[in-house]
């Protein structure tokens, strides 16, 4: 097998299913060759069975030298074993690139995903970006896999079926193909149809997903606010329009197999009636019309597999285009941008990362989102070796839009940000993040042991089980490890769901104190926790020699803080120690809704 590409896909498809087939199905064209040699050698066995069965025939007919029918009887029976060990290695050869795409196709399309913007992938929802990981690639390979099977079968069967009918009788042989011609201009006038049902029904089965997803994800919230039902109604359009395009899909296909039938039974008329006469006037034999016949019956299964090539066809175009929107996604890297000017060639092995005194200048940086709300308007600051940085603001002032700035999860509309002299545009988004360590507001963990959440994005070799006792002790969170029932092997559940609130946040503040990084941005990660263990933990992280940038609503965070930086509306109205703005603090405050009945105290 094949290794699966390490490079996402970057160029364009101009036409999706074909460029999918050359990427990674032409790659295993040994496997195809060898089971297009399978398919040949079947397709000989196969024709050459109605030819001694003509033989047979053909000496009951006469009855004379009838010694010879044990031979040809057993020679049957051993090219129809032969038929069935050949075609079942043709199988496995031509289904193995299928496989191989697969797998291919996931590794790469998941790969551009991670590393793709999270303002681009904002755009999709996630049960969405699991059925085009799932559903549509699954329907790739079935299209390169079963479908070139099926492909393959019809071209060798037509070719060689017909050639043998031409031997016997020519006249005959066009009498008999004639009406199955009709069925291609059939399937041709159907097949635009049977894409625009696929097309709907996997956009629509993306949606459904999503819906589905998110409700598993949240079922406790609707189960409380007692929506149950209405999350129904919600998913119930998606649902019909998925049932909708199937009927249509069965309408069509169902139309061709009926058509497909009566023109089979024409030629099957067609030769005995015109064979018939043939064979009365001696031309033809009695055996030469019954293999005949065979043959026809042998032609069956190319005209009914157009149908099954027409279905898979029209379920693999629409996944391949629905995967070409993820390929083109925009992948993080160095930006273009005219504050990245001063930059100068950087790489990833000259960051410096312990020389200059400010480590983080902010210089001017403004947002603005599509709607034309403000983001962040003219905000600068500057962060140095080990200092404390508070701020301060109500929800919405625009705190996680500068933390995502930071940390290339978001990028300013104007400005300039540099980490130790260097333009961060200008460098490698995981450059950028291996420096500056972010706590999000809410605790994201996954359904993984302690041990691997704690680990997440560092190499097995880089950590020791003293790194982890010593991060886990200073979050406070080592006793609730060691009372867990497997201890740092315990699995948490999805998002840490077997942890209290505080539990998971000072579980997720351990990650962040395991790496190694030369500033700490916390954008309000202590919201669960008690102020006792809250006294210990800001204790904790002051002792440290990292910088940090704080971001809480609490006074008693803030307060120890050697500048605080207050935001309103995007805009950085005032910055200071503490005691020089305390007053906008505790006024800010004061502004703030209540938590339980929303009103301003």
């Amino acid at each position: 097998m094949t290794q699966p590409l390490t490079e996402p896909l970057t160029e364009p498809l101009t036409e999706p299913l074909t460029r999918l087939g050359k990427i990674y199905a032409l790659t295993q064209w040994k496997w195809y060759l060898g089971g297009i040699f399978a398919l040949i050698l079947t397709n000989i066995i196969v024709l050459e069975i109605p030819q001694l069965a003509k033989k047979v025939i053909n000496a009951v007919a006469v009855k004379e030298n009838l010694d010879p029918l044990t031979s040809l009887s057993l020679a049957i029976v051993g090219l129809g074993l032969a038929q069935i060990l050949i075609r079942t290695t043709s199988r496995i050869l031509i289904f193995w690139p299928g496989r191989t795409l697969e797998a291919a196709v996931k590794f790469d399309v998941f790969s551009n995903i991670l590393k793709t913007s999270t303002a681009a992938l904002a755009n999709f929802s996630i049960g969405d970006l699991t059925s085009r990981l799932n559903n549509d690639v699954t329907q790739l390979r079935i299209f390169f896999a079963f479908g070139a099977l099926q492909v393959l079968n019809v071209i060798f069967i037509s070719i060689f079926t017909v050639s043998k009918m031409f031997s016997i009788d020519s006249t005959l042989t066009v009498l008999a193909i004639s009406p199955m011609f009709l069925m291609l201009l059939i399937t041709k006038a159907i097949m635009p149809k049977l894409h625009a049902a696929m097309r709907e029904n996997t956009e629509a089965l993306g949606r459904l997903t999503g819906k589905i997803s998110e409700s598993f994800s949240q079922v406790h919230v609707i189960q409380a606010m007692n929506a149950v039902e209405i999350m129904l109604e919600r998913s119930k359009p998606d649902n019909d329009a998925i049932f909708n395009s199937n009927i249509r899909t069965v309408k069509l296909r169902t139309t061709i197999w009926p058509v497909m039938i009566v023109l089979i039974g024409i030629s099957q008329f067609a030769t005995l009636a015109w064979g018939g006469k043939l064979v009365i006037a001696g031309t033809l034999t009695v055996g030469d019309i019954m293999a005949f016949n065979i043959y026809i019956g042998m032609l069956t299964f190319p005209f009914a597999s157009l149908g099954i090539i027409l279905n898979v066809y029209q379920r693999a175009k629409p996944a391949a285009e629905r995967l070409e929107t993820l390929t083109n996604l925009p992948v993080e890297g160095i930006v273009v941008h005219e504050s990245a000017s001063t930059s100068g060639g950087l790489t990833a092995t000259n960051i410096s990362l312990a020389s200059a005194k400010i480590i983080l200048d902010v210089s001017h940086v403004s947002l603005r989102w599509p709607d034309g709300r403000i983001g962040l308007d003219d905000v600068s600051f500057t962060v140095a070796e080990g200092e404390r940085v508070g701020i301060f603001g109500s929800i919405g002032s625009g705190k996680s839009t500068l933390f995502n700035i930071l940390t290339r999860l978001q990028q300013q509309d104007q400005g300039q940000i540099t980490l130790e002299g260097k333009n961060t545009l200008a460098l490698k988004p995981e450059m950028v993040r291996r420096s500056i360590s972010y706590g999000l507001q809410q605790p994201l963990l996954f359904s993984e042991s302690v041990r691997s959440n704690l680990g997440l994005g560092l190499d097995e070799n880089e950590i020791t089980q003293e790194d982890l006792d010593k991060a886990a002790r200073q979050a406070h969170v080592y006793d609730d490890i060691m009372r867990l029932q497997n201890q740092w092997d315990t699995l948490i559940g999805e998002n840490g769901i077997k942890l209290s609130g505080g539990q998971k946040q000072r579980l997720a503040l351990a990650r962040l104190l395991l790496r190694p990084s030369k500033i700490i941005i916390l954008d309000d990660v202590l919201s669960a926790v008690d102020h006792e263990t809250e006294h210990r933990l800001i204790k904790n992280l002051l002792e440290t020699k990292t910088a940090l940038v704080i971001a809480s609503h609490r006074v008693s965070i803030l307060e120890p803080c050697d500048k605080i930086l207050v935001l309103k509306n995007g805009r950085l109205v005032a910055s200071g120690k503490f005691k020089d703005i305390k007053h906008l603090v505790e006024a800010s405050e004061l502004d703030e809704p209540n938590q339980i009945t929303g009103e301003t105290p």
